[in-house]
């Protein structure tokens, strides 16, 4: 997404993107105004996607309505800026139409579907074509994509497969793309740039959508600063993530960083709690402890050179003993942030460990639940109405729908509604994992991660988030910001991994050497632009 683009953040519905034209109306801007600057802004982003714009074979599929006259307005700027440019009507125009009528003046030509046989014109100019863009369809359609425009849209998927060099551009959005849902028609393209309007769209971040768009780009079309407060949705941002990160001052000691306590692992999960550790210790946080059964101590020991350890008593059954709990409270009250259940397991004697712990805890630390202490919560009902403690809470889907009851159909056909539900209700701040991972506080805001990585869908990643979050509330962030700033770090340091071996075989492990370069980075592309 491009960062340094106006609005670029702000995440919209359908309604909330009229609702924000109107109001730019309503303060004196014009429709003529947004749909000039709209046009204008989209070629000046197509042109910077190219070395030497001039010569290049520019054709615009133009559609009946706003989003088809947005294409006119653009195909006569790409005109004005050296391209040979085609546009390609595939609904009449009215004869008054003011952009179609400037399109004329400028010397472009339409050629109108209604005169074009078998389309033998259009495949021609999808047989040269450098750039194609989809302006057919916006926000506003309400059917399924049929006639001309299907077959149009089907023979440039045609061409794109014969000629891969031809870049394809999505005017606001893919057509057929819904801007809220995500869903597709069964014609829409997938793009290798969507150039959207004002504001990214929720549906670009919601699947199946999300493999449609592309490369994201925001186009600025001077809706006026200020219209935007009450949009509570975002995209998590690297310059928003900057400007929350913990300072870390050149004369700090490591209580300046904050104090951890992990409540982790099981004979069955060690390896959660070492990875909750090392990555919450990768994010900055002075000192980490581990509290876990004491059996195990010999084995963390070993493996957790730098983390401080706080062997809980247990039974001979080697389950928590019922003094396990105080134990834990009695040192926890010297920490800054917790985390507290990864694979500790889901035994009766575990659950109420859980239970003891969360009762007991006090509301001056920092709190991260993941696995099975979402997991112990979920077996009381109401559990919202007696664990009122703030908190951050990590649950991927199947735990989500555990904790509020919903299935995971329900989850997954309306992703950020249900998280932001779910967050007001319950008092805490929800990550909803998964591809582009949903952030929800209970005052209504929403952050989404930029990133959908595959490699990320392996075991142990999870708790590599929970101790960058449990870190990052150690430093001192409140529960939203250490989410959101976390959720983007740990897909940073995804991305990064990525890049060097791919997206298969990516074990969690391999994330944690990337946390600490994630924030490097993060905080050299802030440098590097003041210069």
């Amino acid at each position: 997404m491009s960062a340094a683009t106006l609005n670029a953040m702000k995440l919209v519905t359908a309604a909330e993107m009229r609702l924000l034209e109107k109001r730019a109306l309503e303060s004196g801007t014009s429709f003529g105004d947004l749909m000039h600057n709209a046009g204008r802004a989209v070629a000046s982003e197509i042109c910077g996607l190219f070395d030497s714009f001039p010569g290049k074979k520019a054709l615009v599929l133009v559609g009946p309505g706003n989003n088809g006259g947005d294409g006119l307005v653009a195909a006569r700027f790409l005109n004005d800026a050296g391209a040979i440019t085609h546009v390609y009507l595939l609904a009449p125009r009215d004869p008054g139409d003011l952009v179609y009528n400037e399109a004329l003046e400028a010397g472009i030509s339409p050629i109108e579907v209604e005169s074009d046989a078998g389309f033998s014109k259009l495949r021609e100019l999808l047989g040269e074509a450098d750039v194609v863009v989809d302006a057919i369809f916006g926000t506003g359609l309400g059917r399924p994509i049929g006639g001309a425009s299907a077959a149009a849209l089907t023979l440039v998927a045609e061409a794109r497969n014969q000629r891969p060099d031809m870049v394809v551009i999505a005017l606001d959005l893919p057509s057929g793309l819904n801007a809220d849902s995500g869903e597709i028609d069964d014609s829409t393209l997938a793009v290798d740039y969507t150039i959207t309007l004002g504001y990214a769209k929720r549906g670009f971040f919601l699947f199946p959508g999300a493999d449609y768009t592309g490369q994201i780009l925001v186009a600025d079309i001077g809706i006026p600063d200020g219209l935007d407060d009450d949009i509570l949705s975002e995209v998590i941002d690297e310059h928003d993530v900057l400007s929350i990160l913990p300072l870390r001052p050149s004369d700090a000691h490591k209580g300046s960083f904050g104090k951890v306590m992990v409540v982790a692992g099981s004979t069955e999960f060690i390896g959660a709690a070492s990875l909750v550790c090392q990555s919450a210790a990768r994010a900055g946080a002075g000192l980490v402890t581990l509290a876990a059964r004491q059996s195990l101590h010999p084995v963390f020991a070993a493996k957790l050179v730098e983390t401080t350890h706080l062997p809980l008593p247990e039974t001979a059954h080697g389950e928590f003993a019922s003094e396990a709990a105080e134990v834990a409270l009695a040192r926890l009250v010297k920490y800054d942030a917790a985390a507290i259940g990864p694979g500790l397991g889901q035994s009766p004697d575990t659950v109420e460990f859980v239970h003891q712990l969360l009762s007991g805890i006090s509301e001056n630390t920092g709190l991260v639940l993941d696995a099975d202490a979402l997991n112990a919560l979920s077996l009381t009902p109401d559990w919202w109405d007696i664990f009122n403690h703030p908190a951050v809470l990590t649950p991927h889907t199947g735990e989500f729908a555990r904790l509020s009851g919903l299935s995971i159909g329900e989850i997954l056909a309306n992703r950020m509604e249900i998280c932001r539900k779910n967050a007001a209700l319950w008092g805490k701040v929800v990550i909803l994992k998964g591809a582009h991972t949903v952030v929800a506080s209970p005052d209504g805001r929403i952050a989404v991660s930029p990133s959908a990585n595959p490699g990320l869908a392996s075991g142990g990643t999870g708790d590599v988030l929970t101790g960058i979050i449990t870190g990052l509330l150690a430093q001192g962030l409140d529960e939203f910001d250490a989410a959101r700033a976390g959720v983007y770090i740990h897909a940073m340091a995804g991305e990064s991994v990525r890049n060097n071996i791919g997206d298969t075989g990516m074990i969690a492990s391999d994330l944690l050497i990337q946390i600490p370069r994630a924030v490097k980075s993060i905080k050299e592309h802030d440098h590097a632009s003041c210069h």
